[in-house]
């Protein structure tokens, strides 16, 4: 028998091409473990409860120049906060939908993109980068302490006396409106429309 010797460059191709691909795998089950987790937890049971007040917090601006924190302050106008971290394509996707949404709420509402992600992943994601609203870095206990929320994106809806009306992971446009709805649903007099 012949011993068959292959060349070193094809046989270290062959397993960083299965080291690549198993690390595709991986990412690909990681973000089908979230859509499930977002599906089987749901606004239902997760995130502040509606019907409480929203607690206020400290972010710091990072797209709109201010130079120190600035104190989230649920009270007044109409709020919309969304907690979302600039590595999740969820994310990336909720705040394009977002975008489109925004001619349709009132100018006086109140629409804050928190995230606990550091400012090189912020600047690093151009759907971030890129927002016309307000994008704020908080402590992570901010969304998991204050809001009781560990899934992202989730929105929270908030009225003008800062008790929250709506929520919901917010994956697209639809499930944008859906909160915004939510908020119609309730009593009061919603500030805005989502036509």
């Amino acid at each position: 028998m012949a011993d068959i010797t292959l060349p070193v460059w094809l046989f270290v191709s062959q397993w960083v091409l299965l080291f690549a691909l198993g690390f595709l795998i991986i990412m690909m089950y990681r973000q089908v473990a979230y859509l499930e987790q977002v599906k089987d937890h749901g606004a239902e049971r997760n995130g502040l409860p509606v019907g409480e007040k929203a607690p206020s917090f400290d972010y710091t601006p990072v797209n709109r120049g201010a130079s120190g924190p600035v104190r989230f302050l649920p009270e007044g106008k109409w709020s919309l906060l969304i907690f979302a971290d600039p590595g999740c394509v969820s994310c990336q996707q909720a705040l394009l939908a977002l975008e489109r949404l925004l001619p349709h709420f009132t100018p006086s509402m109140q629409v804050l993109v928190a995230t606990s992600a550091e400012s090189a992943l912020i600047a690093a994601s151009d759907a971030f980068r890129h927002a016309s609203v307000e994008i704020g870095r908080v402590a992570a206990s901010v969304s998991t302490r204050l809001y009781s929320t560990s899934i992202t994106p989730f929105a929270f809806l908030i009225d003008p006396e800062g008790v929250t009306r709506a929520k919901g992971a917010v994956t697209d446009e639809s499930s944008l409106r859906k909160v915004v709805r939510q908020g119609d649903q309730k009593p009061v007099n919603v500030a805005f429309t989502v036509s």
